[in-house]
């Protein structure tokens, strides 16, 4: 039976966009609000500038084993068709299963994140029309209506083509960066920039500098979940696939900076102790400790220059997550593991239509559930990156060991993969080992079975319709023709070496 041809999304993606879209997913509304949150969690303004710094250089090893596996397989997928490739179909369905869902939940924890920035800046204007109450969580007719526009509004972006998504990405991440160097850069020029305010360094809370140390470290690498979008769009890159290297590497170089020059922002104002514990003039906790530093030194500029670099990571990370998770569930179509309408791609735009309406109508209705609810979901998504992180460098580990060549330019070490899986185990463990300080709630742990079991329904439904593809049409639709050139090249030096050999023997005689 002729081979069913597999369908592909055009290459219409430049080095700037994918960079765009990792940088925009990695900065998150949090790096712009939980900064005082954070300091207090570590106990001082060293231990986190420390997390942080450290926790970019662990993802950084991770990131390794993604540009290693980018340059073998540039497929769309990224963890899904690496678990395909290092350990087979159950566990490409385990990795993609459990992404799939944290990808979407960040869509919608971002866009509901709009109503809480829209309520710093214009109190009371969309906490209009009271639903109900989730969690302890107020629902507003108001804010679900700001947050489904917004996801209407990128789902049919993205829905019109990634060439100029990936475009306004990065036009949005340039204006996000301008807004977070200005900010700095003001607070510095007006003489509000006291390094004593650092004072105490570390300690506070009955916390040592090592504990809080491993209480950012606990939540570092789920600062940094975005520079994995890189290998989603893998496939749509219209550059050498070997330069994802150097994009992992700058968006988690520069997610790192920004998270820290933030938090510092945030800590020098004030005494770092004061400014976490600052009220209004009722009395009221300060709920955006970040803008009302940045309004003691600059005044209402100050606090519109980090509006404006909050909402640009909103969208940011809404229009990135919004492209990879389509990009999963594209991916695991094609590979018969979800329904063949996903693998559909659009006739004019190239794009996964299908997957960004599925996408759409999920998000919208996530609004209506509350944020906490959100919170709880996200909360259980992050073992998903985890086990994504895992089986990257899992994958690449293998690949290593079976098709190492010291003339490769992308090569890793073996001990450089193999960190990279301990570092993935520890983030796993750091989130389901009760007393660690990244301990999922309850309802976190709830939320992860209800996932989990719907995830056994699906494999049992599916399992029959992917496990009857042979090996051979499998790679061919999660990997391409990249096995298929593997084996061709390995037969041509085959061949070259015989002919060679015949060579020297018809010189001897």
């Amino acid at each position: 039976m002729a081979k069913k041809e597999r369908t592909v999304l055009n290459k219409t993606m430049s080095p700037a966009a994918i960079w765009a879209v990792a940088v925009g997913s990695i900065i998150g509304w949090g790096c712009f609000i939980q900064g005082a949150n954070w300091t207090v969690r570590a106990g001082g303004p060293l231990p986190l500038m420390l997390g942080i710094i450290v926790g970019g250089l662990l993802m950084g090893v991770v990131g390794r084993s993604y540009s290693y596996m980018i340059a073998k397989f540039p497929v769309a997928g990224g963890e899904f068709a690496y678990a395909y490739q290092g350990y087979g179909r159950t566990a490409a369905f385990i990795c993609g299963w459990m992404l799939s869902l944290g990808y979407i939940s960040i869509v919608a924890l971002n866009a509901t994140a709009l109503p809480v920035l829209a309520g710093y800046i214009f109190p009371g204007i969309f906490s209009q029309g009271f639903l109900y109450t989730i969690a302890g969580y107020d629902v507003y007719i108001g804010e679900v209506a700001l947050s489904v526009f917004f996801i209407l509004l990128f789902g049919i972006l993205n829905y019109f083509g990634a060439k100029s998504v990936g475009n306004m990405q990065l036009t949005m991440v340039l204006i996000m960066c301008a807004a977070v160097v200005i900010a700095v850069s003001g607070t510095v020029f007006t003489g509000n920039f006291h390094m004593e305010n650092l004072m105490p360094a570390y300690g506070e809370g009955g916390k040592t500098l090592i504990t809080g140390l491993i209480s950012i470290l606990a939540i570092a690498p789920f600062m940094y979940v975005g520079f994995d979008c890189i290998p989603q769009a893998a496939e749509e890159y219209n550059f050498p696939p070997q330069k994802a290297k150097r994009l992992i590497s700058s968006a988690l170089l520069v997610g790192a900076l920004i998270y820290a020059l933030m938090a510092l922002v945030t800590d020098v104002v004030l005494p770092w102790m004061e400014m976490a514990s600052l009220t209004t003039a009722t009395g009221a906790p300060v709920k955006w400790q970040t803008g009302a530093m940045l309004d003691m030194a600059m005044g209402k500029a100050g606090v519109a220059f980090v509006a404006v670099a909050v909402t640009m990571g909103i969208f940011t990370g809404l229009n990135g997550f919004f492209m990879t998770s389509s990009r999963l569930i594209f991916c695991m179509a094609r590979a018969k593991m979800l329904p063949a309408s996903f693998a559909r791609i659009h006739p004019k735009y190239r794009t996964p239509s299908a997957c960004i309406i599925f996408t759409t109508i999920l998000c919208v209705f996530c609004p209506f559930f509350g944020r906490e609810v959100l919170n709880w979901v996200v909360d259980m998504c992050s073992v998903g990156t985890a086990v994504g992180y895992f089986f990257t460098c899992a994958g690449a580990y293998i690949l290593v060991r079976k098709y190492d060549h010291p003339n490769d330019v992308n090569r890793i070490s073996k001990g450089m993969a193999g960190l990279g899986c301990l570092i993935s185990l520890s983030i796993l463990l750091l989130l389901v080992v009760p007393g660690s300080p990244a301990c999922m709630e309850v309802q976190s742990f709830i939320a992860l079975g209800i996932w989990v079991s719907m995830g056994a329904i699906f494999y049992a439904v599916y399992r029959r319709s992917f496990k009857n593809v042979s090996k051979r049409e499998m790679d061919y639709l999660i990997l391409g023709n990249v096995q298929i050139r593997m084996g061709l090249r390995k037969n041509r030096q085959q061949e070259e070496r015989v002919k060679g050999r015949l060579v020297e023997c018809s010189g001897a005689k």
